[in-house]
This record gives structure tokens, C-alpha cells and sequence, in this order.
């Protein structure tokens, strides 16, 4: 079936997708992306993005005229999870004695993108990147989800939702599976780094240590629990306490496929002279049988000089002509979204610069590169792809009724095989 992900951009001036800064700035930067909405103080809200095609970092901008910065905002704004044309986002206000935490979901289509106020009160969040967001129907709804970090009885672990249909919070008690790799155990250590909307009803939350969680029948009265492990092992527990997965791991779900990856870093002893091997895998939902996809060693990965730039200098090597990509120090991995043969790398340089690896797992080839902020949070996101996802977009005057018909026309055409892609 073709990718309606890459469908829509055919449609679009923006990315099909993007790795949006997870922090966001404040500004006024109002162009096609721009949502208006209303703070739970009735305050007047803008937010809009910048985008750029990956390897370059996409930013966005939070603009509250009636508040200002350093009085109202109790620190930078930001993005919480991401599916499909949604992406939710925290945002934290000054109040006497603390803190107040707005929640918004932006929506970039069908039609002009728009910004909504989650009612509260909102859930506390125990892990802020276990916030998940499904959409339902055909789109034109969804859930926003916040997991509870606490499991009673012991088969049960409870779930907050929040349905956009309803306008209603809701509490869902999660049933866990009874299977040999789900256990109450297993359950517990469980600490997601990411939720992920997989397609039709699961939720997903990602532990890159130890596998994913996947919560199917989330519109159900009783949802399921099931966990899926990796096809490595966990590491020591010495291991995961020390270091963060997402170093040298990452996952993506699309359709079904479940796509994993890890990085093996090899040191001998000079800081010169570190490289790693990355490799993929996938799988489908109700299998547990992993394939491996790729397998690429750094060392082996070259490019031709004139496609290196300036931002490559300090990766060429003369003597053997080619880019020595054994002097990236530490390099956390991003799977594409819309290419399973490509691994975007946040790579921090022994000269202490820093950038964004485009590298081809498959051809082990670097295919681009784009400097950056050393260690910056970034979340890969699909949204931009259905940001005027329909001809004329910036033609004035036009129906938004026309504009919603035509963005689901795309997705008929996407579905049923009818609207290539490629």
C-alpha cells in the first residue's frame, strides 16, 4: 500500500516529515503553520513552525501577546508526542506558588491548522514521555492518553484518557496479557521513552531497553496489555542506570512493522579512533520472529569529497581520500519514517562540533549532513505532510470545505492503491 504519509506531501510545499526541536522558542514567526487558540487563562495563543527537510532540525515558535515572556511562560514549551497530522504540546505558567500546566493539540489538517486547549484537570504525568495521542475515526477525532504509573490489582494498570469526540476525560483500567513474556514484573520496570500511535487502535509506549508495550483496544471498555521484546538482550542493570537507551537505540511502528534499531560502539583505546555498527531489524505485530534488515559499520561508510562541504572538513582523511567517520564520538540514531533504509545520527565530533548524519543503512553511504546544536532533543514527527495537502493552498478565499474533501479524497486514493507514491 502506498506510504500516505508520502502521499499527501506530493500535495504539500513542506517535508513529508520532520525532526522537530522538542523545545520550543517564543515568537512571532506567523506564516501557512499557524494555529490561534485560548490558554486555560483565556489568554490568546499562537503556534507556528519552521520547517526543514532531515537532516536539518525544525523549529517552532509559541507566541502569547497579552502574557509576557519572562512574567507569564515558567520556562520553554514543549512537545510531548506526535501522530499523523497531531502533535501535543506542554506548556508550563507562571501562578502564585508554583506552576500551571496548559496542554494543547495542534492540528495541521484537513483544513486550516488549528490549536486546541485539552480541558483540564489534567492527569499528573508521571513520565512526560509516556504521553501518548491516537487518532480516531477518520481523523477528524482523537485521544490523548496519559499512562498512571501505578498497577493495582496486580493483573490491572491504569490508563487516563481524554477524547476530543466527547469533550470527557475517562479512566480505563488496561488488562495484562497472559503470555510468557508479559509478566507483572516485566510490566513494572517498564519505563517508556516515547509513545507511539502504531495505526488503527494500539498505543505503543517504547522502553528501548526492554521492549515495547503495546495497548491494543484502547476504545475498548478494558484495553490489553502486551509487551514485545527486542532481539538483543537488555543490558546489565548497572547498564541502564548509568546510560540512556535512546544513546544507542530506537524504534519507530508504521503500519504494523515494528522497526529496531541499536548501535554497538567499538573502542580501541584512542578517542581518535571510536566508531560503531548500527543495525536494523523488524517485525510485524503478532509475530516474534525478528529479521535483521541492515548492517553497517562506520568505518566502511564513504563519500565522494565534493558532496562532504565544509561541515565534513574535520571528518577527511587525505591519506586514504575518503571521510573517516571513526572520529564521531557518540552518535544517538533516528530511524526515518518515510525510508526504512535510513538512520539519522546526532553525531558530537571529537572537535566538539556537532550535526545531523543522513546515512543509508543499506548502501552504507552518508547521503547528507547538517550542523546543528550539540545534544539537541529532537522528535521526529509526520504532521508537516498534511499541512495544505490540497492544491491552491494559498489562494485566498478558498472553501474549507473544499480543502477537508480533498484531503480525504488522498487518503482514499492512498488506500486503495490508486495514488503512487514514488
Amino acid at each position: 500500500m502506498p506510504d500516505p504519509i508520502a502521499a499527501a506531501s506530493l500535495f504539500s510545499g513542506s517535508p513529508a516529515w520532520v525532526l522537530l526541536d522538542s523545545f520550543g522558542s517564543f515568537g512571532d514567526r506567523r506564516n501557512h503553520t499557524t494555529a490561534t487558540g485560548l490558554t486555560s487563562a483565556r489568554h490568546p495563543i499562537k503556534v507556528s513552525f519552521e520547517l526543514v527537510a532531515p537532516p536539518g532540525v525544525s523549529g517552532w515558535f509559541v507566541h502569547c501577546p497579552s502574557l509576557k515572556k519572562k512574567r507569564g511562560f515558567n520556562g520553554q514549551p514543549y512537545i510531548l508526542n506526535a501522530a499523523g497530522p497531531l502533535v501535543v504540546m506542554r506548556m508550563a505558567f507562571f501562578r502564585p506558588g508554583g506552576s500551571m500546566f496548559d496542554y494543547f493539540v495542534y492540528r495541521a489538517g484537513p483544513g486550516k491548522p488549528s490549536l486546541d486547549l485539552i480541558p483540564g484537570p489534567c492527569p499528573s504525568v508521571g513520565f512526560r514521555k509516556g504521553v501518548g495521542i491516537l487518532p480516531s475515526g477518520a481523523g477528524e477525532h482523537y485521544y490523548v492518553v496519559f499512562p498512571v504509573p501505578r498497577l493495582n490489582p496486580r493483573t490491572m494498570f491504569q490508563i487516563q484518557v481524554f477524547s476530543s469526540e466527547n469533550q470527557a476525560w475517562s479512566t480505563k483500567v488496561a488488562r495484562i496479557s497472559v503470555d510468557p513474556e508479559t509478566t507483572y514484573d516485566e510490566v513494572v520496570m517498564h519505563h517508556p521513552s516515547k509513545a507511539i500511535a502504531s495505526g488503527g487502535s494500539p498505543l505503543a509506549w517504547i522502553d528501548l531497553w526492554r521492549g515495547i508495550l503495546l495497548c491494543d483496544q484502547l476504545d475498548k471498555e478494558e484495553p490489553v496489555l502486551r509487551l514485545i521484546k527486542w532481539p538483543v538482550p537488555s543490558p546489565r542493570s548497572d547498564i541502564m542506570d548509568l546510560y540512556a537507551a535512546d544513546a544507542s537505540r530506537d524504534a519507530t511502528l508504521s503500519n504494523g512493522v515494528i522497526r529496531f534499531v541499536e548501535m554497538e560502539f567499538h573502542d580501541e583505546g584512542d578517542a581518535m579512533d571510536i566508531g560503531w555498527t548500527a543495525t536494523v531489524w523488524k517485525t510485524t505485530f503478532g509475530s516474534n520472529d525478528w529479521n535483521e534488515c541492515f548492517k553497517a559499520d562506520i568505518a566502511e561508510i564513504l563519500a565522494a569529497h565534493s558532496s562532504s562541504s565544509d561541515l565534513l572538513h574535520n571528518l577527511w582523511d587525505d591519506k586514504s581520500n575518503k571521510l573517516d567517520l571513526n572520529k564521531v564520538s557518540s552518535a544517538p540514531p533516528t530511524l526515518s519514517l518515510t525510508n526504512e533504509e535510513v538512520i539519522y545520527f546526532m553525531a558530537n565530533l571529537v572537535s566538539d562540533e556537532a550535526m545531523l548524519l543522513a546515512v543509508n543503512a543499506r548502501e552504507k553511504s552518508l547521503e547528507a549532513a547538517r550542523q546543528t546544536s550539540s545534544d539537541l532533543p529532537c522528535t521526529p514527527c509526520s504532521f508537516s505532510s498534511f499541512l495544505d495537502a490540497y492544491p491552491g493552498a494559498d489562494m485566498a478565499g478558498q472553501s474549507e470545505d473544499i480543502k477537508r474533501v480533498w484531503s480525504l479524497l488522498c487518503s482514499m486514493l492512498c488506500q486503495y492503491g490508486w495514488l503512487e507514491t514514488n
